[in-house]
């Protein structure tokens, strides 16, 4: 028996999960030849629990790519039609593809093989180049493998990608900051960690890891800024007091130096 809140005779819409095309029409040509051409353009389309739709453009490959958009059921039921043939023949074998190939690389990466996981991760990233999670697990794979100058190109690529920060991918972007920091690629870590910053500046684990490599290149000064900062919000922050302790023991060295000769901070 339903409860007397519940709408036994409005039952709530299945969520939106497909692809959608609109029409858009641009003009080529100039003078007495120019004319109007109109084409499709296709989106992937998909809703979240709290009612939210995120599109995404598809790739070459019908791979959903890039950022996603936010619009409401009505805006896309508006504007969009669906595309149910393309979704079923083309796009859902190509995602399914790609999350095969990236599910495939974790493994061989957790087991230690590095370079069949460079192959499937290059794989899904020949079909989808914007994965995020393909380009973290090939950065790691190679940062694992002491590649360091592949690596530098694989984090040039993370740091241009906008939804790689997203929250949802935090633990990808913690695991490839530590890992920087580990093979001392000191100003790429940094320059990452900054990267996240800029969008997250309340986030203990992050002003302690910018601490962590800025105490690492010898920046102590500014290290204990962003440990303050970190034990400001967690004071409790697991690893904080004994980082803590080692900068203040290398600022007493400093301060311990006859004036003028002591390294200055920068």
């Amino acid at each position: 028996m339903a409860s007397p809140s519940s709408s036994p005779d409005k039952p709530s819409p299945a969520r939106i999960k497909g692809v959608f095309s609109m029409t858009k029409d641009s003009f080529v040509g100039a003078g007495a030849t120019r004319r109007k051409v109109s084409q499709a353009v296709h989106y992937y389309a998909e809703e979240d629990g709290g009612g939210e739709i995120a599109m995404r453009a598809l790739n070459p490959h019908f791979v959903p790519s890039g950022p996603a958009k936010l619009v409401t059921r009505e805006e896309l039921l508006s504007n969009f039609l669906p595309d149910p043939t393309l979704y079923l023949h083309k796009v859902l074998p190509a995602m399914r593809r790609v999350d095969e190939s990236v599910e495939r690389a974790d493994r061989h990466r957790s087991q230690g093989e590095l370079f069949t996981a460079e192959f499937d991760y290059k794989e899904a990233l020949s079909l989808d180049e914007e994965h995020v999670r393909a380009t973290f697990g090939l950065g790691l794979t190679y940062l694992e493998r002491g590649e360091n100058d592949n690596a530098v190109i694989v984090f040039h690529r993370i740091v241009e990608l906008d939804h790689a920060f997203d929250t949802s991918n935090k633990h990808l972007f913690n695991e490839f900051g530590i890992r920087l920091r580990k093979n001392r690629m000191y100003p790429q870590a940094l320059r990452y960690y900054f990267r996240i910053f800029a969008k997250v500046k309340n986030d203990d684990h992050l002003l302690y890891n910018i601490s962590r490599t800025l105490f690492e290149m010898s920046r102590h000064l500014p290290a204990r800024h962003f440990l303050f900062k970190a034990m400001a919000i967690d004071p409790g922050l697991k690893e904080a007091a004994a980082l803590g302790r080692a900068i203040e023991a290398e600022l007493a060295k400093s301060d311990a130096k006859p004036r003028g000769r002591g390294r200055r901070q920068r």
